[in-house]
């Protein structure tokens, strides 16, 4: 591998494609096949490329404006946390750019690269990965200031705020737990676009482990899915069958117990389901969803803050956990023990 300072010259040459695609691939990676993608990255890899976007910034003065990317506004969660951060912003005189990922770990580079382009003076991201993301080491090798939402990294060199992920998920399977269900799974979103995801699923085996349970039962399906009823066949009918679903978002909480229902089955009287975030629309279906709520707009407030130190000089990055709190939903029951399997 190369040490020296590369070129975008360079990596064309290497993958075998013009100087234009090389900087679609950084930029706008959708719009290039699959294929050309992997070999430029693999050559950029081998090159050790770094993009220079600092550069493309220009150095110059500050826009007082900030980027954020999220996975989606489609989801609630996400849009109350950048509502927090725009009503922080407007009280600072700030202007938000907002642009999202779609939970495409492939699409970020290019989504931060376009907010830099537009010159903001700093960015607050939800990311796939916190822990492995070249993302952030671009970011910190130019020096650019920013924050991370909703992902709990391990690595301390980092600014971010979150709520426990792990933690959560431990209470709600705590709490149902404590109503005499034994026979549970998780449905969460897939780990590979969402540490936040592997995380609860992490919380949701140690509060089993810690019971005494069995091993940790998973259904995973991509975030956004609205119908359930195939991939839940398995785990609400049978002689396994669960007596509780803990869902690692509120959307696929609800998503489930919609699933419920068309399996003939109902929440709570046959399957608990709780879920995580606190979104407000969770309080307005029937029965009402228990969830772990986080504060997500007091977060995307506070990731503002964070950011506005780190944009003005602040060296040492710093992290929050905000504490979640159970909901009083409705969608949590006694465990029901059937004479026979459903079917």
């Amino acid at each position: 591998m190369m040490t020296s300072k590369s070129t975008m010259r360079e990596v064309a040459s290497k993958a075998g494609v013009s100087i234009a695609t090389v900087s679609r691939v950084i930029n706008s990676p959708d719009e290039v096949p699959t294929e050309t993608v992997e070999r430029v990255r693999a050559a950029m890899r081998y090159l050790n490329y770094r993009p220079n976007i600092n550069g493309r910034r220009l150095k110059m003065a500050q826009t007082r404006s900030v980027g954020v990317l999220v996975p989606t506004m489609a989801n609630p969660v996400f849009a109350t946390s950048v509502q927090g951060i725009e009503q922080a912003a407007h009280e600072d005189g700030l202007t938000v750019l907002l642009t999202s990922s779609n939970y495409d770990p492939q699409r970020e580079l290019g989504a931060v690269s376009t907010l830099l382009n537009n010159r903001v003076d700093g960015l607050i991201l939800t990311l796939a990965n916190a822990d492995d993301n070249p993302v952030i080491d671009l970011l910190k090798a130019e020096n650019i200031p920013f924050v991370l939402l909703f992902n709990q990294p391990a690595r301390k060199d980092v600014a971010s705020i979150s709520v426990d992920n792990a933690r959560s998920a431990y209470d709600m399977t705590q709490a149902m737990i404590a109503q005499g269900h034994r026979s549970l799974a998780m449905v969460a979103g897939r780990f590979e676009s969402s540490d936040r995801s592997k995380q609860r699923f992490e919380g949701f085996g140690k509060a089993l482990s810690d019971a005494g349970l069995g091993a940790a039962r998973l259904c995973q399906v991509g975030f956004g899915e609205t119908e359930l009823f195939t991939p839940l066949k398995s785990f609400l009918t049978g002689p396994d069958a669960v007596t509780g679903l803990v869902c690692s978002t509120d959307m696929l909480a609800i998503a489930a117990m919609s699933a419920c229902r068309e399996h003939g089955l109902s929440v709570p009287g046959d399957v608990s389901v709780g879920g995580i975030d606190g979104i407000a629309v969770g309080g307005l279906i029937s029965p009402k969803l228990c969830s772990a709520v986080q504060p997500t707009q007091e977060m995307g407030q506070q990731a503002l803050a964070f950011l506005r130190g780190l944009i003005r000089g602040q060296t040492n990055p710093q992290s929050l956990i905000l504490p979640h709190q159970l909901s009083t939903g409705e969608s949590i029951g006694p465990a029901r023990h059937p004479s026979s399997p459903r079917l």
